[in-house]
């Protein structure tokens, strides 16, 4: 029986003990493949190394079942993050297993052999398509094939799929770094910028890669993201910064004022210091030296304390919490999107704020009148709830009911950037940056204390029901400014417009 493809050697000068030769294989059998109806005047080819003849066929019919998720990603995408995440919530937040068993052993890279390390080339299996194949059923399975080369049946099975682009001068530099250090590659960086640009470094055509599934965007069963997406803070977050005396108490809490100077320091509004004083299903009650738990909001708040801890959980509930700028938005967009079977059409059509309450928003935020609390309580079951409160405010019967609780820490000083410029644009600060980092390390901005709100979510890290989280860096979004020439940055800019002529699709840069 033929081939489905052609295969044609090319010269290279990015040969390296990873890749030590490539090939270009061309697609000539359209069956099933989804863009045929699309037109083109030419067949889907693409560059991947010499040892791919040997696995082509192998890969084109490759058994696909219906309950498979499959993560696809050109290289440097964000594939490790998404296929982490896509796993954990498949899998009920299964954190034990998630920190003993290796991810690649859990999510399977269906074509690891073509990428042998150069350091070291005898740990990775002979034939990982045939490790795909075998894995228990549902397999959740990675590749960086271009659509064309990827198995047939992923067009007429239609298993979940989730796709990642990202912008190509990111992706470059952080190409570039891989090649090194993992492909062995010693060219210098213009050589392989040259051979991005012209399509010849592996897995190329680069731009392609993204537009294709780009094409697919608005199949129920595809979801397309953008590593720039899950990456930026939301900016919708209104919430209110500051420090505290004047004393009141009420049932669980006492309130202290704060300082009549904040006017003077920058801010525009008035905060509480909070303080939990009924530990009664604190689930650090007595088993963590930590100190005793406040938190600066919004006086607003002292109208919603006991309404909070008194909010009624359903052991269905997926609740996300983090300190702002933690990565929220990113961690609610996925989770609901997973939680929903890949549902992107209704989380295109609604917004996150519907599908995903913040809950606190109308207790803190001054010029917000909606109840937040209220609505959370009402939405639709399984509900996703969003806060930043601190663990002794959140409701109490989150520690009896124990719904799952997805926790994401990111580290103290990206935060303190970013909460800064947060409070400037959307809080209304008027103050410098040394004063805003200056209250912050003292624990006088909304929802401080920074480190105690992560270190208690870390003390229950090991509990079955709670997912602990680290926000994922480097990528930054725009870092190849750092090492990008404006000279390859312009002409990134160019081949990007020229590839992606008559799409709608955007790469993103900010």
């Amino acid at each position: 029986m033929a081939s489905a493809f052609t295969i044609t050697d090319i010269e290279t000068d990015l040969a390296c003990p990873g890749a030590s030769s490539f090939v270009q294989i061309q697609l000539n059998e359209l069956t099933d493949y989804p863009l045929v109806s699309t037109g083109g005047s030419t067949l889907p080819a693409a560059i991947v190394p010499a040892k791919f003849r040997n696995y082509a066929d192998q890969v084109r019919d490759f058994r696909v079942y219906d309950d498979d998720v499959w993560i696809v990603t050109y290289p440097k995408c964000g594939t490790t993050w998404t296929q982490e995440m896509v796993w954990l919530i498949a899998h009920d937040l299964d954190y034990q297993t998630a920190r003993n068993v290796n991810l690649n052993t859990r999510s399977h890279f269906l074509e690891y052999d073509l990428e042998r390390s150069s350091k070291a080339p005898n740990k990775i299996p002979v034939d990982t398509v045939a490790v795909a194949a075998s894995m228990k059923r549902p397999r959740h399975i990675k590749s960086h094939l271009p659509m064309a080369l990827l198995p047939r049946q992923l067009w007429t099975v239609k298993p979940r799929i989730v796709y990642v682009a990202r912008n190509p001068k990111d992706v470059a530099v952080s190409y570039l770094h891989h090649y090194r250090m993992i492909m062995g590659y010693r060219g210098t960086k213009e050589a392989f910028l040259d051979g991005l640009l012209e399509d010849r470094v592996m897995f190329c055509p680069q731009i392609r890669h993204a537009l294709d599934f780009w094409t697919l965007k608005d199949e129920p069963n595809v979801l397309f993201l953008t590593y720039e997406s899950m990456r930026r803070s939301f900016n919708g977050d209104r919430v209110a910064c500051t420090p505290a005396p004047t004393r009141k108490q009420m049932a669980s809490f006492t309130f202290t004022d704060a300082p009549s100077d904040s006017s003077e320091r920058g801010y525009n509004f008035r905060n509480t210091l909070v303080q939990l004083t009924d530990l009664t299903d604190n689930p650090l009650g007595g088993r963590h030296n930590l100190p005793p738990a406040a938190m600066f909001v919004s006086s607003k708040y002292r109208n919603y304390a006991e309404r909070v801890r008194d909010f009624r959980v359903y052991e269905d509930d997926v609740w996300i919490v983090t300190f702002p700028k933690s990565g929220t938005t990113w961690t609610e967009e996925m989770v609901w999107l997973i939680n929903h079977d890949l549902d992107y059409e209704t989380a295109r059509n609604v917004k996150l704020n519907t599908r995903s309450t913040f809950l606190e928003f109308g207790a803190i935020a001054d010029r917000y009148d909606v109840d937040t609390i209220a609505l959370a309580a009402n939405s639709e079951r399984p509900r996703q709830i969003k806060s930043h409160l601190l663990l002794p405010l959140l409701p109490r019967q989150l520690w009896t009911v124990r719904p799952r609780i997805v926790y994401v820490a990111r580290n103290p000083k990206d935060v303190a950037v970013s909460y800064f410029h947060h409070c400037q644009t959307l809080v209304g600060y008027r103050g410098d940056r040394g004063a805003f980092f200056d209250d912050l390390l003292n624990d006088r901005i909304t929802f401080c204390p920074m480190i105690q709100h992560v270190l208690s979510f870390w003390a229950l890290k090991d509990e079955p029901n709670v997912l602990f989280l680290t926000f994922m860096r480097k990528g930054i979004v725009g870092d190849y400014r750092n090492e990008m020439p404006e000279e390859y940055s312009e002409r990134f800019d160019q081949f990007v417009a020229e590839q992606t002529a008559g799409s709608d699709f955007k790469f993103d840069y900010e």
